[in-house]
């Protein structure tokens, strides 16, 4: 570590509150400046500085800001509070905002609007889930062969939605919302394109994934496009 490097890791420690002024100004010193601070430490404390400046991130990724994403990959390498719930809250936020930020295109409507109103742009949004642009989410038979009865009948009991919320994992989860986030910033139609960012943000909490109808539907129409090609699928309903 050089002198300006530990003079600026002493600043810190003596003074947080500068990260307010590098968080609400990205740039590449915020980038530079995290990536060492995060090298020395696994747990760290940010969450008090980064909850603020959230909704200005997430306009700049809508916005196409890369290097935000830049910021947040390397976030996402340590514990940004020593507690849980702030955790939970931050990394899902984070990833959004991130994959808003790598993905090409803009916005062409007013976030905030949507955020403020999401109840409204969700309606009839799991019709998303029949998109040319979501056919590639796979589930392969073995998945989905346990759900066949649920749905079949158009109903999951409790149980199995604790399986189905197995069936979005992690990198499952990552891939869905990168397609949402290039359907919000590319799609022809603008009330598709709101209703694709209207479900990114529906789907911030893991537990959501299990219930959303959204993501039943993508699980049905895979189950549906195995039954059209072999009805014996289904046997024994």
């Amino acid at each position: 570590m050089n002198p300006f490097q530990r003079k600026r890791r002493e600043r810190l420690r003596q003074h947080p509150e500068i990260w307010r002024s590098l968080f609400s100004n990205p740039g590449e010193d915020t980038l530079s400046t995290v990536r060492e601070y995060l090298a020395e430490q696994s747990v760290v404390n940010l969450a008090p500085w980064l909850f603020p400046v959230l909704p200005l991130w997430e306009q700049e990724a809508c916005e196409g800001n890369e290097l935000i994403a830049h910021i947040i990959r390397q976030l996402e390498t340590s514990r940004l509070s020593p507690l849980p719930s702030e955790n939970a809250l931050l990394r899902p936020a984070l990833q959004r905002i991130r994959i808003l930020a790598t993905t090409p295109g803009l916005f062409p409507f007013s976030v905030e609007h949507i955020q403020k109103d999401l109840a409204k742009f969700l309606e009839s949004a799991e019709l998303l889930a029949d998109l040319p642009e979501l056919e590639v989410v796979a589930f392969s038979r073995e998945e989905l062969f346990p759900l066949r009865r649920d749905l079949v009948n158009f109903y999951l009991p409790p149980l199995s939605r604790r399986y189905v919320l197995q069936l979005f994992h992690s990198e499952r989860q990552e891939a869905i919302l990168s397609l949402l986030a290039h359907v919000a910033k590319n799609y022809p139609v603008l009330g598709t394109c709101r209703q694709a960012y209207a479900l990114m943000l529906s789907l911030e909490k893991s537990e959501v994934w299990s219930r959303n109808p959204f993501c039943l539907r993508l699980l049905a129409n895979r189950f549906w496009e195995f039954y059209a090609a072999d009805t014996t699928y289904a046997e024994g309903v």
